[in-house]
């Protein structure tokens, strides 16, 4: 005989989890193209919300390079005009952009001159919500700045003045300018066969050098003591007289070089 089936209703339901509406802060930074070395160029930064629910409370902080000057550290570059929601605190710039609604945008600028370098110029901005956020990977956005260097106009023979400073971790000349008391300088002529003339003060006995270029923004040399290397710059074109690098003593020790056209 055959008898009906009871359903229960409550067995064919089953449970669905509530979709949770967070915030997903995206951070880029974007690098003005065509810049050369110390010139001042704007630098923006945007903080997209591309998730479901409003950001509150958004800080951005946007770290800028740092000048290896000891004991104190300094912005590596001439920064002006920052955004008025941005405030300078050392080398970083704290932003303040409050609540950014979902599918909406804020953007900060800056402008920097960056100085010749022989480490990476690297900006990093890193945005922060007190909203609940399904994606944080995205928040920090880093870029290594690429600079344009300067062809500098030279016949050889010719005199040069060579202004400098020491230091173990130093990078730029822009380093030196910053303690203008800490640079000393030396002339010298460089000779159309590849060799270095001390001129002032002169060389020690056995101290000569040797200097190529490979192209007007490019110079190179080397100062040598009774024929064992003790000096090695590269430098780039910074304008149309100077070049600027880093000398290296082989000792652990380094000299920012400023070389210019007499």
């Amino acid at each position: 005989m055959l008898r009906p089936i009871a359903f229960s209703l409550g067995a064919l339901l089953v449970a669905v989890p509530a979709f949770a509406a967070d915030a997903d802060l995206e951070t880029t930074i974007t690098e003005p193209s065509g810049v050369d070395v110390y010139q001042s160029a704007t630098w923006s930064v945007t903080v997209d919300n591309v998730g479901t629910r409003h950001a509150n409370s958004v800080d951005l902080e946007i770290l800028l390079p740092e000048t290896g000057t000891s004991p104190t550290v300094h912005v590596m570059g001439d920064l002006s005009n920052i955004d008025a929601a941005c405030s300078q605190v050392g080398t970083t710039l704290s932003c303040a952009l409050g609540r950014i609604r979902k599918n909406e945008s804020v953007t900060v600028s800056f402008d920097i001159a960056l100085p010749a370098s022989s480490g990476p110029l690297v900006i990093e901005a890193d945005a922060t919500t007190t909203t609940s956020e399904s994606n944080t990977a995205n928040n920090i956005d880093s870029v290594t700045a690429t600079l344009g260097t300067i062809g500098v106009s030279f016949t050889a023979p010719f005199d040069a003045i060579n202004e400098h400073c020491t230091g173990t971790s130093l990078t730029s000349f822009y380093e030196c300018e910053l303690y203008p008391s800490s640079i000393t300088s030396h002339e010298v002529t460089f000779n159309a066969n590849g060799s270095i003339t001390f001129t002032n003060p002169a060389a020690p006995p056995g101290y000569t050098g040797t200097w190529s270029s490979s192209a007007a923004d490019q110079l190179s040399f080397t100062y040598f003591n009774n024929g064992t290397p003790v000096a090695v710059f590269d430098g780039v074109g910074v304008d149309t007289g100077c070049w600027e690098g880093v000398t290296d003593f082989l000792n652990g020790w380094v000299a920012p070089y400023r070389v210019c056209v007499q």
